[in-house]
């Protein structure tokens, strides 16, 4: 089949943007160290599947295809290498830009905004990040664009039964990769359910596809409850969050846009992307079409209404710690598809459409340009190697065995044991402490120590992007 030529110059700098956004998520990837988390996901992958499905049933946080897809694709041996686990988060990552210039190829009227919204995302710190990570985080986000793109298919599709089957199936994958994904399938379904209806079928069939996708999930949800109650609750893995105050949902949605290091970045991102995403809805001159007007508000539905409405779940009666920037990293696609819809609704020539476009991508290019090439994580790599060629004789303690001591314990191959810091009581007279200084509870425990002991000598190791987030690394010596 012979394409047209805007079709071929689409496919083309949809090829382009895809090459950018890998480059700027695998270039980097050797300098980022494995984090507490991505180890965890290590140890499920490499267990067998009794012992793994137990392991994820007991850190409760979440549901666990996602460990098991990453069972099938970690490399039989799998060493240090910052690759080998992470495969999985980058091709999903790819996935989703593809998925959203999927979106613009069978939707006329979003494809220039499709191409930008990749773009975009192709730029966006935020998804590099977790497209980095051995966490579930960039395939929820990838199976949530599936979910809007089989929503933009629904006119077309929709009377045939498949297409319900295929949603119950995509919404289910969903839920079992991440608790909050159901949020997105009810925001996707009520954007159906709002529309006039031509028949009961049009109301009954998103229902029902819901309803089906929920009842997958109890197999694992029912069983979930004990667990839940013999931890009391989400309180052992969540409670670092606290109760968010509403500037962190204005964060989160100008992290969609990128914040610059400017006084007042963040305002101003937030302000850009919401008049741009209101002027999606602004009325446009005669007869509006009626799939535009469908499209616009499912990615209003989507984008909007998981992050409100969890963030609404932090306040009273609830008091959840559940809200998190990655808990609704999906949000991120409909946002930008929003934004730059909006974008082209009120661009009217050619040339102020691409000074709008330079100017997002400036605001998602700071942030990154900023802080390459990285590393944006803890390097625990160059801790390891580190306490490998000093002080080899001597005992190593953390205050955070989780994140800090399984790390460096990781890296460094078993030449060097860090181990839970023991009862001041158990302490030798001299030995090695690494804590975080930016966390009050770990300081509560350490300031107590440098009372009886001093400082024989210090490091700090920091991303260069979070220097006030960072490990040190302490000799101390008894007074």
């Amino acid at each position: 089949m012979q394409l047209d030529r805007k079709t071929a110059a689409y496919l083309l700098l949809s090829f382009l943007i895809l090459a950018v956004a890998m480059y700027l998520r695998i270039a980097p990837l050797a300098a980022e160290s494995f984090e507490g988390d991505e180890l965890f996901s290590r140890r499920v992958a490499l267990a067998d599947a009794r012992q793994g499905w137990d392991m994820v049933r007991q850190d409760l946080v979440h549901p666990p295809l996602y460990y098991f897809l990453l069972k099938g694709t970690i490399p039989a041996v799998d060493s240090v290498s910052p690759y080998g686990i992470r495969a999985l988060s980058l091709a999903a990552a790819a996935g989703t830009i593809i998925t959203i210039l999927a979106i613009g190829l069978v939707t006329p009227a979003l494809r220039i905004a499709a191409l930008l919204a990749a773009l975009l995302l192709a730029l966006n710190k935020v998804h590099i990040f977790y497209s980095q990570q051995a966490r579930s985080y960039a395939f929820y986000c990838f199976l949530v664009g599936l979910l809007l793109f089989w929503r933009v298919l629904a006119e077309r599709y929709g009377a045939r039964w498949g297409f319900w089957v295929s949603g119950s199936c995509l919404m289910s994958a969903i839920v079992w990769t991440h608790y909050v994904g159901a949020l997105f399938c009810a925001a996707c379904v009520c954007s159906m359910l709002v529309l006039p209806a031509p028949n009961w079928k049009a109301r009954a069939l998103p229902l029902a596809s819901l309803s089906i996708a929920g009842l997958s999930f109890l197999p694992w949800f029912i069983p979930e409850i004990a667990v839940y109650r013999e931890r009391a609750g989400l309180s052992v893995n969540l409670d670092w969050q606290g109760i968010p105050p509403l500037q962190n949902l204005k964060i989160l949605f100008a992290n969609y846009i990128g914040i610059p290091n400017f006084r007042g970045a963040v305002t101003v991102a937030f302000l850009v992307g919401a008049v741009l995403a209101g002027c999606a809805f602004l009325p446009v001159r005669g007869k509006e079409n009626a799939l535009d007007a469908r499209l616009r508000n499912a990615l209003g539905f989507i984008a909007i209404g998981p992050p409100v409405f969890l963030w609404l779940t932090t306040r009273w009666p609830l008091h959840l710690t559940l809200f998190g920037e990655r808990h609704v990293l999906p949000a991120i696609i409909p946002a930008l598809l929003l934004i730059c819809f909006g974008l082209t609704r009120i661009a009217g020539p050619f040339g102020v459409f691409v000074l709008g476009a330079v100017v997002l991508c400036a605001f998602q290019i700071a942030p990154v340009y900023r802080d390459w090439p990285g590393p944006q994580r803890q390097p625990y790599a160059a801790i390891a190697r580190d306490l490998d060629h000093t002080n080899l004789d001597l005992p190593a303690y953390t205050t955070w065995f989780y994140g800090i001591g399984e790390t460096v314990n990781f890296y460094s191959h078993g030449s060097r044991k860090i181990e839970e810091l023991p009862p001041a009581a158990q302490l030798p007279a001299r030995f090695l402490l690494l804590y975080r200084p930016d966390e009050p509870r770990e300081v509560k425990v350490v300031d107590p120590l440098l009372q009886r002991y001093s400082i024989a000598s210090e490091n700090y190791y920091s991303p260069p992007g979070s220097r006030e987030f960072g490990t040190r690394v302490l000799l101390l010596t008894k007074r």
